[in-house]
């Protein structure tokens, strides 16, 4: 064979000895939410599934969330609020080795608005936003069903119901 035929494998054979004799370095995360269950990724094969209760130990590396779920049960029902972006905060989560990363989010929810006029209408729209800036889907659920689209009622100072209307989902 030739010479760099022999060059390429001593450098796999060597990059491959590296990758399973180097020591793994190692840190933990803790969500600081009841109830969350996190899907994190790092790259294309490396995926964390995180949830709430206690310190998890991961690969020490910077984590991007995928997905993220938040269970509450209120008497006989269970609520879900999910997101899948944009992240705020959460968007880059650096895990270093033998340290804990805690992860605030979820509650307490802001609700924010957006207001465009139209032509002849006006259009409101709303978000939910987690205390880490992480925004969540509008369709909440109560044991495991979509919940009917919010109602929407402008009043003047007196309480006099000026406008009323329905939110749509899509």
């Amino acid at each position: 064979m030739k010479k760099w035929v022999w060059i390429i494998i001593a450098f796999t054979a060597v990059g491959i000895g590296v990758l399973f004799f180097l020591p793994v370095k190692e840190g933990y995360i803790k969500i600081g939410a009841e109830g969350v269950e996190m899907q994190l990724s790092s790259g294309w094969f490396c995926k964390s599934k995180i949830t709430s209760g206690t310190e998890q130990r991961v690969r020490a590396r910077v984590y991007r969330p995928r997905y993220l779920s938040i269970k509450k049960k209120q008497n006989e029902s269970t609520w879900e609020l999910r997101s899948f972006g944009p992240w705020g905060k959460l968007g880059k989560i650096t895990v270093k080795n033998e340290e804990t990363t805690l992860l605030r989010l979820g509650a307490p929810f802001t609700i924010k608005t957006v207001v465009n006029p139209g032509s002849s209408q006006l259009f409101i729209y709303f978000s939910i936003i987690g205390r880490a800036g992480e925004q969540y889907s509008l369709r909440a659920m109560k044991n495991t069903r979509r919940l009917p689209a919010p109602r929407l009622e402008i009043v003047d100072e007196a309480g006099k119901i000026l406008a009323s209307g329905k939110f749509e989902y899509g």
